[in-house]
């Protein structure tokens, strides 16, 4: 029955694998596959919303399984709840800090919210993980894209750079405060 509603996910018949995982779910309520497959259906028809709860059901039930977090993450991003998506893909990086797919997936983010340093660094450390060749040309490609883009900016502040300063100064301004008035 499970084979059937992936065999039906497959030729791009959404309604009718969502409706055939339904019924796989209702035999067996725990089977993450079928969560998954239904979250997959809906995520095709584009309804994100519908998809989210799938996907968490999915990892809940198979948390070892990346493409659970992936597929979650996704969906959330798709959703404009990049935030939460950010969340999913540390957590599974913090589990599995080799899987390059995330690492490329949360530097797209962090570049969407325009944290360039932080994408940067998400796929370094996806080039020193041992990437696939088809992921070392898509690395390459999303920073020969992101180097391209600031190029064309005017200015566009790294905020993260800032912050940073921001901590370093306050430290030292703080410390002349002191010096100055002796406490």
């Amino acid at each position: 029955m499970l084979q059937q509603a992936y065999g039906q996910l497959k030729e791009g018949y959404f309604e009718d694998a969502i409706e055939a995982f339904s019924d796989c779910l209702l035999l067996e309520p725990g089977e993450a596959r079928a969560y998954y497959g239904r979250g997959m259906a809906h995520f095709q028809l584009k309804k994100w919303d519908a998809a989210v709860p799938d996907f968490q059901k999915a990892k809940e039930f198979n948390p070892e399984d990346p493409e659970n977090h992936i597929a979650l993450a996704t969906s959330l991003a798709a959703d404009n709840k990049i935030y939460e998506a950010i969340e999913v893909f540390e957590a599974l990086l913090q589990k599995q800090p080799q899987y390059v797919r995330a690492h490329i997936q949360l530097a797209e983010l962090y570049y969407r919210l325009g944290v360039i340093t932080k994408g940067h660094r998400q796929l370094d450390i996806g080039l020193a993980s041992r990437p696939s060749l088809a992921e070392r040309k898509i690395i390459e490609q999303l920073k020969k894209e992101q180097m391209t883009m600031d190029k064309k900016r005017y200015y566009r502040p790294d905020f993260e750079a800032l912050r940073q300063q921001n901590r370093n100064a306050s430290g030292g301004f703080l410390k002349r405060i002191k010096a100055l008035f002796g406490k």
